[in-house]
């Protein structure tokens, strides 16, 4: 039973990760990833134990410490539980080689156990990343015995298998029903924004039952008997449980806690197991398969376009047609700003409105650019512009394109796609923050000139590191040099932008004359650099 699933881990880490660090580049940016990650961790890792030592002071007196650690518990189970629908979609149903697994003869348990490797190393370094510094963190505060790190590592191993099998069950179950309609691709994109959705509709929720006198009410209450722990974890009992083990005077309690949260684990992984043997092979059967359309011959007399406008529409159409493609480029970029309109326009958001007006010219001029910067930056759209196309790129050595034309379309089509994000962003800010109408345009025409500066950017990282071997398109976006350059270069150059427009502190009109000459120098360094690299490359280059 074990050797099948050995054989399937094996086979599924050497097509991942076994030209890794191959490529002096590769291991150059992982280097510099660590590093950055480092950076970010000394930033804003100080602050946040600081703020876990005040609420450790001010709760322990009354006995409800432990919240810390009930809240931990209850953030990492959202987080994960989020993070893993978006991983297991991927892995068990988008991937380009589902289509020759299915056809092992495995059982599809084995088969998911090893198509989860992938993913879970994921959901776990993001454990390790905000479970170890706290829980470590919360042992020094309360003088914690061994025993207490003992179990806390433990615990490190089981944190992830609720959340993860949960959303694997999850993501069958919708995929046994999505995979009955007619169109595959548009059932795909359905399916895939069905976690947004639910994200979305579950915010409302929460928003609608939000009656602060309520809250505090309950929070005096429960303070009083020790009993914030129970209300934090109430919706989330292993919560309860983890905590309890961690912070149990006995080493017997503590162990009896530890049973009972492997029961509910092993229980977890039994429902992955059963609806992985009963729902998987239904809703993946075909998946690969589209609806043929009968030809009508419409359209065979229209006005004929240029190839730059048919290249680009073909462009636009992969994005919104593959389904990876349209999670991370699309859908992925909207949820922020859909989650923030949602946050901000079902509660008093008259305080927001009033914090717009409070800023000056100045302020208020670096608040919309840092917000478009911000909006822009995490659309990775640009950074696939080549890598996209894998190993069907070699088709372009015989499309009547020249390179310049690829390149002029690739760009036009990752600008529109921005456009996307920033419509959001812009209707939130017209109507929450009351802007006004030279405000809005302000924000418009900010939003259009850090979109091509960044478009270009990302284009232009992943023409000199393509990625074109790629078996599945999530690798796209996963331990890429190119990322954390169009990453790198496009925070310095715009964040150098905002750090001078804070310091030199100028009038909203000189600003704007500022940051319109620092942008057109950008991207005209920016084109230079493309037009050198298409003189020395051609379509024929990134083959190689």
């Amino acid at each position: 039973m074990h050797k099948p699933i050995r054989a399937l881990i094996r086979i599924q880490l050497k097509m991942q990760y076994s030209n890794v660090f191959k490529k002096p580049s590769v291991f150059l940016g992982l280097v510099l990833g660590l590093l950055g990650l480092l950076f970010i961790g000394l930033m804003f890792g100080g602050f946040v134990l600081q703020v876990i030592d005040l609420i450790y002071t001010m709760l322990e007196p009354s006995g409800n410490s432990n919240i810390i650690l009930g809240a931990l518990f209850l953030m990492n189970f959202i987080v994960l539980l989020l993070l893993s629908l978006t991983l297991v979609m991927n892995a068990f149903y988008f991937t380009e080689d589902i289509s020759s697994f299915l056809h092992f003869p495995v059982y599809s348990y084995q088969l998911l156990i090893a198509k989860s490797v992938n993913p879970l190393v994921y959901v776990y370094l993001v454990t390790a990343g905000t479970y170890f510094p706290v829980s470590m963190y919360y042992g020094a505060l309360s003088d914690a015995a061994a025993m207490y790190y003992v179990f806390a590592l433990l615990l490190f191993f089981v944190i992830p298998v609720i959340p993860y099998s949960l959303a694997s069950v999850t993501v069958m179950f919708v995929m046994l029903f999505v995979n009955k309609g007619k169109n595959k691709d548009r059932s795909k994109v359905i399916g895939g924004i069905i976690g947004f959705i639910l994200l979305i509709l579950l915010n409302v929720v929460l928003r609608l039952q939000h009656d602060p006198e309520k809250i505090a009410d309950t929070i005096a209450t429960s303070a009083e008997g020790g009993g914030l722990l129970h209300m934090a974890t109430m919706y989330y009992p292993p919560a309860w449980l983890m905590t309890n083990l961690l912070t149990a005077d006995s080493f017997w309690i503590s162990l009896l806690y530890l049973i009972i949260v492997l029961v509910i684990a092993s229980a977890a992984f039994w429902l992955f197991y059963a609806a992985s043997q009963k729902l998987y092979l239904k809703g993946a059967l075909g998946l690969n398969t589209g609806s043929g359309k009968q030809f009508n011959g419409k359209g065979l007399y229209r006005k004929e376009k240029s190839v730059v406008y048919a290249y680009r529409r073909k462009e636009i159409q992969t994005i919104f047609r593959t389904p990876t493609f349209f999670l991370q480029c699309v859908a992925g970029t909207l949820i922020m700003p859909v989650l923030l309109v949602v946050i901000i326009l079902m509660g008093d958001f008259t305080s927001a409105a009033s914090l717009a007006k409070s800023l000056d010219g100045s302020g208020l001029y670096v608040a919309i650019l840092a917000a478009n910067v911000l909006t822009i930056g995490l659309n990775p759209v640009s950074i696939v512009s080549f890598s996209k196309d894998g190993h069907s790129w070699e088709a372009h050595l015989f499309l009547p394109l020249k390179m310049r034309q690829i390149v002029f379309a690739k760009l036009q089509a990752a600008f529109l796609i921005n456009l996307l994000p920033i419509t959001v962003m812009f209707i939130a800010a017209v109507f929450v923050l009351q802007l006004t109408i030279w405000q809005a345009v302000l924000w418009l025409f900010l939003a259009l000139l850090v979109n091509a500066a960044v478009t270009i950017i990302g284009m232009l990282s992943d023409l000199y590191y393509p990625k074109l071997g790629w078996t599945e398109e999530s690798e796209l976006f996963q331990n890429r040099l190119a990322s954390l350059i169009a990453i790198v270069v496009s925070v310095g150059s715009l964040g150098m932008l905002i750090a001078l427009l804070l310091l030199l502190n100028m009038q909203m009109l000189v600003s704007l004359l500022f940051t319109v000459l620092y942008i057109c120098v950008l991207v005209a360094a920016l084109l230079y650099s493309v037009r050198r690299l298409l003189r020395s490359a051609d379509r024929t280059t990134l083959t190689k």
